[in-house]
């Protein structure tokens, strides 16, 4: 069998508007899988370069961004900057600005966000949001997590958990609505991102509930311990969910999801339909029956469906592909 060269990779991931540095520590699901995708590519022995926020590190050789830079500054500064002899890059920004450029350099755009950009290799992170975003067009690859850095426990504590930015669209409200009716502890974590929401109806149900709680964002080992522990993640998301990160996380934990049918949640909870809801009284009911699969086999399922080797190898054949594809236009 013939072995296959290996790829010249640049990695560009936005620093605008958020310039969270890879990898994060305690918010940035996005930086946390481009991070992860460029250690693994860097361990599979291509030679890597990723453009990321200041004080990011990396396996790659990291290329910083000057402080402040936005969209089509990064395009520019990406370009200038490009080093030499590049096989592929992989633009991973939320406006695909170095996509949209039209370089002669094969070019994919993971589309991270619910968005509908209209470049040439676009890949998303899971078949409905190629279908919905994409109609059916590019390519889809799922996050995957590295299940040696996550904590295992079969024993939990008695609360539910949501992590998540603090916004309508992730469900924030459905999930104290959950606790309040099954009269369970709650605790929230995740930065707030809508501080009127968390102001005028978040933080006076948290003060007439003691059951409830916001510890703010998280990461590290005090993320690890929150998963591992809870009796289920809730995760009621009212958006178009283009993956959902958190509930592989959980998973992957020991601890059961609960999540309502939006977005990708069908595909990631593909093995456990039952904890698939179709509206908050569904949700209730799922809490107060309390009866999950065992923390054993949703972490067995994660290892067989959502792993960082698993995304690297389909992310490799999506750029050898259009590496190829452009070969024989030429």
């Amino acid at each position: 069998m013939r072995k296959l060269r290996r790829l010249r990779i640049v990695q560009v991931i936005s620093n605008y508007p958020n310039a969270w540095p890879i990898p994060p520590f305690n918010q940035g699901g996005t930086e946390k899988v481009v991070s992860e995708l460029t250690n693994e590519l860097v361990r599979k022995g291509h030679q890597v370069y990723v453009f990321a926020a200041r004080k990011s590190r990396s396996l790659a050789e990291v290329i910083h961004y000057p402080r402040g830079i936005r969209d089509r500054g990064i395009r520019k500064f990406v370009l200038k900057r490009m080093p030499d002899r590049i096989d592929v890059i992989h633009d991973h920004t939320f406006t695909s600005t170095i996509g949209r450029a039209k370089t002669k350099i094969p070019t994919v755009c993971t589309m991270h966000l619910p968005v509908k950009h209209r470049v040439k290799n676009p890949v998303y992170v899971s078949r409905r949001a190629r279908k919905v975003m994409g109609r059916n067009k590019g390519y889809f690859v799922y996050n995957g997590v590295l299940p040696s850095e996550y904590e295992f426990s079969s024993r939990k504590k008695g609360y539910l958990l949501f992590i998540g930015r603090v916004l309508r669209e992730k469900g924030v409200l459905h999930a104290i609505e959950i606790a309040e009716r099954t009269n369970k502890r709650l605790i929230i974590a995740g930065p707030i991102k809508d501080k009127a929401l968390y102001r005028n109806q978040i933080a006076p149900r948290i003060r007439k509930n003691p059951k409830i709680k916001y510890v703010g964002a998280v990461g590290g080992k005090r993320k690890q311990n929150l998963l591992k522990y809870a009796d289920c993640l809730l995760f009621p998301t009212i958006w178009e969910e283009p993956f959902g990160l958190v509930m592989i996380e959980a998973m992957i934990c020991g601890t059961p999801v609960v999540a309502l049918r939006n977005g990708a949640v069908p595909e990631v909870l593909q093995g456990f339909p039952d904890l698939i809801c179709n509206s908050v009284n569904d949700m209730v009911r799922r809490v107060k029956r309390n009866r999950f699969p065992s923390p054993s086999v949703l972490r067995r399922y994660v290892r067989s469906r959502f792993t960082v080797n698993q995304m690297t190898k389909g992310y490799v054949r999506i750029y050898r592909q259009i590496i190829k594809s452009g070969s024989e236009r030429r």
